[in-house]
């Protein structure tokens, strides 16, 4: 579609939807409708590929950006357009009920009707959700057994017998006593736990004073159980706060988690995540406001207060849109104080929680990084097997090429290598990466170890340039790709450089491979050192000649190891007899320690 062929646009809020047929594109809202559609033959990405795929434009006029708002996310629930974010699930998360009847009851449902009852909810939680519910059947004697709509029947349940309901199915319940206990399930349930208190202290107080003891015990259990509910399954915050909503955001590329935390009367009631994947092409801002509407679309009641972890355009819209559900309701960016710890709280737990769910994948086969790799470069299919190169060098000496292999996105150390360079005159890691690489490829190594999908190479457009050189000797042509460790840039052969964010998994994989291949050639060097000086120790001692020597280095890789050793074990090495082992034990007792610090 060309922007002449579009229809004449208003400048008013309204409703947009970008059609191709019959099949709907993509639902948006605006204040200004001809602003903001002319935007997206000036944008790149998903707007443009937008307006390119569309064949025609519909607009529906709204009185402010509330309605727009509200339109919106009914369309977008209705249609589920291809190109809209789309979070909902597959969870119908819990609901609690108090019906709209002469005698309510309290039910657990999985959908908000339109019906004039009383909902809570969504709930995070099954189990928090049975766990109030218990409570409440247990201590607040509302119905549960007559129906719904209410039944009449000829005989009270086990219930009644146990002093957990009136009865009002037989016509046994006080309409004042039974109203008097909705309206504490209701304070329970908004979180109004002061007020329940003072209310059930006043009755039980009362029942004492008119001796009616079994009264006041009942009560008085009832009090017990609201302490011990929400003492023990609920984690404290301020009371201060009171009732309260806050998001807390992270991503990794095509990747995002979202998480949504309840806090009522300074408790928190616990939260609800969203992982969503396939959602490369939008921004942040459009994940959290598509989070925002699905969720607040159905929740009740609402809270004065939502904490967003960033600021969004359509953010005073969503505090009218919440606010005319029934109380006013404030959506913002904290600035300060504890209301901060908070969203930085969610942060953490949000970035820890799709950390797990990265990794969920990486167990199936199937690590996002692999894909991202694919994307990024270019490739014909997902790199499975991938292999690092370092060149590590230990005092411009003995430089060696270390090799590391991942396979699926995880290391397989069984096939991690060393190839120790000769014939240098002081470093050149060009030409010990080449070497590396040539030798890797046409000696026996090629014969043992599988061709890699990918290549990384530590460094800039001069190492991948020689470790492509390398591979020209050896007679092959590899995907090649170098990370520049100053600011985490992939570099390739043509020249071509990349930036992706830190938290992209491609890029997060190839550090982690790029970390293991710099760790297995300093593991050498480490190795090497302490060879170097148990050798130094071994000339000094009597005795102890090269076929000693040879065996003693052959079975201790460092100082603390041959230290560790007992008298008998050096004695049965080869060569070696119970003289020759105290001899040594003894060359080690009058080392000097080491400076500490070291």
């Amino acid at each position: 579609m060309r922007p002449e062929d579009l229809p004449p646009l208003p400048e008013a809020p309204g409703v947009y939807l970008w059609k191709d047929g019959e099949r709907i594109l993509y639902v948006g809202k605006a204040k200004n409708l001809r602003a903001r559609v002319n935007s997206y033959f000036h944008s790149e990405g998903k707007g443009l590929r937008i307006a390119q795929e569309a064949t025609s434009l519909e607009f529906i006029l709204v009185r402010d950006e509330v309605e727009a708002l509200l339109l919106e996310a009914n369309l977008i629930k209705h249609h589920r357009p291809h190109y809209n974010v789309l979070l909902k699930d597959d969870k119908h998360y819990p609901f609690l009920k108090l019906t709209k009847e002469e005698w309510p009851m309290l039910l657990v449902v999985r959908r908000v009707q339109d019906d004039g009852a009383r909902y809570w909810g969504p709930f995070p939680e099954a189990g928090a959700v049975r766990r109030i519910k218990r409570l409440v059947d247990r201590y607040f004697p509302l119905r549960k057994n007559s129906g719904y709509p209410f039944r009449r029947r000829r005989y009270p349940c086990l219930n009644h017998a146990m002093g957990r309901c009136m009865a009002p199915c037989v016509g046994r319940a006080d309409p004042a006593r039974y109203r008097a206990a909705v309206q504490q399930v209701e304070d329970l349930l908004d979180g109004k736990v002061a007020a329940l208190y003072a209310g059930l202290e006043a009755q039980m107080r009362e029942a004492a004073r008119q001796q009616d003891f079994e009264r006041a015990a009942e009560i008085r259990d009832q009090i017990a159980a609201v302490r011990s509910f929400f003492g023990t399954t609920q984690q404290a915050y301020d009371p201060e706060m009171g009732d309260l909503d806050f998001i807390g955001f992270a991503r990794a590329g095509e990747y995002a988690m979202l998480q949504h935390y309840q806090v009522r009367g300074g408790q928190m009631l616990g939260r609800i995540s969203r992982f969503v994947e396939g959602v490369g092409d939008a921004s942040d801002a459009e994940l959290l406001e598509a989070f925002l509407r699905d969720y607040y679309l159905e929740a009740t009641p609402l809270p004065p207060l939502v904490l967003l972890p960033f600021a969004l355009e359509a953010q005073q819209a969503f505090s009218a849109f919440l606010s005319a559900k029934g109380r006013k309701v404030e959506v913002r960016v904290p600035q300060r104080g504890e209301k901060t710890r908070l969203i930085e709280l969610a942060q953490k737990n949000a970035q820890a929680a799709l950390e797990s769910e990265l990794r969920v994948l990486e167990r199936k086969g199937d690590h996002p990084g692999l894909k991202g790799l694919m994307e990024v470069l270019g490739l014909s299919h997902r790199p499975y097997r991938i292999e690092g190169y370092d060149i590590s060098n230990l005092l411009n000496e003995s430089p060696v090429g270390s090799i590391v292999v991942f396979e699926g996105g995880r290391p397989k150390k069984s096939e991690y290598r060393r190839l120790r360079i000769r014939g240098l005159q002081g470093p050149d890691d060009y030409r010990a990466l080449e070497e590396t690489l040539w030798r890797r490829f046409s000696g026996s190594l090629s014969q043992q170890m599988a061709i890699p999908d990918l290549i990384l190479i530590d460094g800039g457009l001069g190492q991948v340039r020689a470790a492509q050189r390398g591979l020209q000797k050896a007679g092959l042509s590899l995907p090649l790709v170098g990370l520049a460790k100053r600011e985490e840039t992939l570099v390739l052969p043509d020249g071509r450089t990349l930036t992706l964010p830190l938290t992209h998994p491609a890029l997060q994989l190839l550090i982690h491979i790029r970390d293991e291949t710099h760790r297995n050639g300093l593991a050498f060097h480490r190795k090497e050192r302490s060879r170097r000086a148990l050798k130094s120790i071994f000339d000094g001692i009597q005795g102890i000649g090269p076929a000693r020597k040879q065996a003693l280095l052959q079975n201790f890789s460092s100082l603390e190891e041959l230290k560790a050793a007992s008298l008998e074990e050096l004695a049965r090495l080869p060569s070696m007899d119970r003289r020759s082992a105290q001899a040594v034990l003894k060359a080690l007792e009058n080392l000097p320690n080491p400076p500490t610090g070291q």
